[in-house]
C-alpha cells in the first residue's frame, strides 16, 4: 500500500474541494448547456409555427381568390364594380391600357391598377372576360391586403394574355406590365409543375419589377378548362422577412430562412456569415463547422429554419449561466428554484400549447393528440357536436372586435358549465367549436339543444346592448365503421344544415335514412 505524501495529506482537502469545483463545474455547464439548447430550440420552434402561421394565412387568402375567380368563370366574371372599373379603363397605341383614373364613386383602398399590353379587347372575347375577372377581384385583394398588412408588398393577379392587375394601386408611371414578368421565377415555376401543384408554390427570390427590392412570390394558379388563365400572387419582401426572424429569433446566435432549393432567404442578424451546405433535419442541436447548429422544417411550408450559435457567444453564455453556481452553496439553492421555475413555465408552456389563448377551449394540437389517444384505446363511439355563432361577422362589424372577444369567452364559459370530464371543447377555428363526448351515455340531440338554449337565453346586452347571440349546431355519433374525422365532418355538414334551415337550431347526421339521429 503507497503513503501518500505530506503535501497530499497537508492539502487533502483542499484537493477534494478542488475536485469537488471541477465536478459542479462540469455539472454545472452541463446543466448550462442542456438549458441552452432547450430554450433556444424552443424559441426557434415557436418562431417556425409563427411563419407557419404567417404562411398558411397566405395560402388560405389565395385559396379564397381562387375559388371565387373560378366560380365566376363558370358563371360571369362581370359584376357591377368590374364593370364600372373596365369602363374607367384607358388605352393609347404607345403605352398600352392602365386603370390611372379611379371612379371618384368607388373608394380608392379598394382599387388597384391593371396594366396591359395593346387596346382595350373588343365585347365577347376571352381577353374582356379576364379582365373583368381580374377586377371583380378587387375586394378580395383589398381585404387580403389590410388583415396581411406589412407581411406582404404586393397582391396581384398575372392573366396569360399580357396584363397584370396589381394592388394597392401605384400609377402605370412607377410600374406597368412588361412581358418579362412570364420569365420571373414565380411563373417559370408554376407553368413547369402544372397540373401537379397541391398547394400555393413559393418562388425562389428575385428583384421587384417597382424596385422594391428582393422579393418571394406564393402563387395559385387559376384555370379553365384545365389550362392556366393567370396567376393570383403575393409578394414578401425579403427584408421584411429578415425584419420577422429579428423580432422572433432566440436570444443568441442567428436564425436563418431557407426554401426548399436552399436558398438563404433571410437571417435575423445582417451580416452574418451563411450556415454551410444544409445538412439534414435533426432533432437536437449539432456540431456542424465551428456553432452549434439546429435544422427545423417549418410545418406545412416548403421553409427551413437553421439557427446557428458559435463558439464563442455559446461558451459566453454557459459560463455565465454558470458562475454563480460555482461561488457558494447558495447557487445550488438559485439553481434548484431556477430548475422548479423552468418546470413551471414548462408546465404553462404546456397548456397553453393545447388551449386557446383567448377562450380557455382547447385547440387544435390537443384534438390531435386525443384523436390519438382513442386511436391507441380503441374507443369508437365519439360524439361530435360542430357548432358557431350565427351571423358572427356582423357583430363584429356592428359592436366592434373587442365585443366579438368577449363573445367568445362568454360563449365557452357557458358551454363549459354544461360539460362533464368526458366532454371536450375544442376552438376549431375562429367562431367555430367542436365538442367531442366521450361518454356513449349521453345523448348528443338533447346536449344540443341545451346548449343552444343556454346560449340563447342568456343576457348578452350585458356585453353590449342590443347585443344577441345565437349558435347553429351539427352532430354526429361515431360507429366502429367511421372514423372520427368522418364522424366531425358529418357533424359540420350538419352544421351547415342547420345553418340552411334557418339557423338558431341543431341538426342530427342523416344520410338517406342509413343512419338516425340520437
Amino acid at each position: 500500500m503507497s503513503i501518500p505524501s505530506p503535501a497530499f495529506a497537508r492539502y487533502r482537502l483542499q484537493w477534494l474541494l478542488l475536485g469537488l469545483g471541477l465536478l459542479l463545474l462540469l455539472l454545472a455547464l452541463q446543466h448550462a448547456f442542456r438549458q441552452v439548447t432547450e430554450i433556444n430550440k424552443r424559441d426557434t420552434i415557436n418562431a417556425a409555427t409563427q411563419l407557419s402561421s404567417q404562411h398558411q394565412r397566405m395560402e388560405t387568402f389565395l385559396e379564397a381568390m381562387r375559388g371565387q375567380a373560378e366560380e365566376r368563370l363558370r358563371s360571369n366574371p362581370q359584376s357591377v364594380l368590374s364593370r364600372q372599373l373596365y369602363q374607367a379603363l384607358q388605352s393609347d397605341g404607345e403605352h398600352g391600357i392602365n386603370l390611372d383614373r379611379i371612379p371618384v364613386d368607388l373608394p380608392p383602398a379598394l382599387i388597384g391598377n391593371l396594366t396591359g399590353q395593346g387596346p382595350l379587347p373588343h365585347d365577347g372575347s376571352e381577353r374582356q372576360a379576364r379582365i373583368h375577372l381580374a377586377l371583380s377581384l378587387s375586394p378580395l385583394l383589398a381585404t387580403a391586403s389590410k388583415l396581411l398588412d406589412r407581411d406582404v408588398a404586393w397582391i396581384y393577379f398575372t392573366g396569360t394574355d399580357n396584363f397584370i392587375y396589381l394592388y394597392p394601386w401605384v400609377p402605370s408611371s412607377q410600374f406597368r406590365f412588361d412581358p418579362v414578368i412570364y420569365s420571373k421565377a414565380y411563373w417559370q415555376e408554376a407553368m413547369a409543375r402544372y397540373p401537379h401543384l397541391e398547394h400555393a408554390m413559393l418562388s425562389r427570390p428575385y428583384q421587384d419589377f417597382a424596385g422594391r427590392g428582393q422579393m418571394i412570390t406564393l402563387s395559385q394558379p387559376i384555370t379553365q378548362g384545365g389550362q392556366i388563365i393567370g396567376l393570383l400572387s403575393i409578394d414578401i419582401q425579403t427584408v421584411t422577412l429578415a425584419q420577422t426572424l429579428h423580432r422572433l429569433a432566440p436570444r443568441i446566435g442567428t436564425l436563418f430562412l431557407l426554401n426548399a432549393h436552399q436558398q438563404i432567404l433571410a437571417s435575423s442578424q445582417s451580416g452574418t456569415a451563411p450556415p454551410p451546405v444544409r445538412t439534414a433535419q435533426s432533432a437536437e442541436y449539432e456540431w456542424q463547422q465551428g456553432a452549434l447548429q439546429l435544422v427545423y422544417p417549418i410545418p406545412e411550408t416548403p421553409l427551413s429554419l437553421i439557427h446557428r450559435i458559435p463558439l464563442l457567444p455559446l461558451l459566453q453564455t454557459l459560463l455565465w449561466q454558470s458562475a454563480t453556481a460555482l461561488i457558494t452553496i447558495l447557487c445550488l439553492v438559485v439553481a434548484t428554484v431556477s430548475s422548479l421555475r423552468a418546470q413551471r413555465l414548462n408546465r404553462r408552456l404546456n397548456y397553453l400549447s393545447r388551449h386557446d389563448a383567448l377562450t380557455g377551449a382547447f385547440n387544435r394540437h390537443y384534438f390531435d393528440a386525443f384523436e390519438h389517444r382513442q386511436a391507441l384505446a380503441g374507443r369508437q363511439r365519439i360524439g361530435a357536436i360542430m357548432f358557431d355563432c350565427d351571423h358572427f361577422k356582423q357583430v363584429n362589424d356592428r359592436f366592434g372586435h373587442g365585443v366579438g372577444d368577449q363573445v367568445l369567452i362568454r360563449l365557452v364559459q357557458l358551454c363549459q358549465s354544461l360539460l362533464t370530464r368526458e366532454c371536450h371543447l375544442i376552438r376549431w377555428g375562429g367562431e367555430e367549436f367542436l365538442l367531442l363526448v366521450a361518454d356513449e351515455a349521453i345523448p348528443l340531440a338533447p346536449l344540443a339543444e341545451r346548449l343552444r338554449l343556454c346560449i340563447a337565453e342568456h343576457p348578452w346586452s350585458a356585453i353590449a346592448a342590443e347585443l344577441k347571440v345565437t349558435v347553429s349546431l351539427g352532430h354526429c355519433r361515431q360507429s366502429p365503421a367511421i372514423s372520427l374525422q368522418e364522424v366531425i365532418r358529418r357533424a359540420d355538414i350538419a352544421l351547415y344544415q342547420a345553418k340552411a334551415n334557418g339557423r338558431n337550431r341543431s341538426e342530427a347526421w342523416r344520410d338517406d335514412g342509413q343512419e338516425k339521429p340520437e
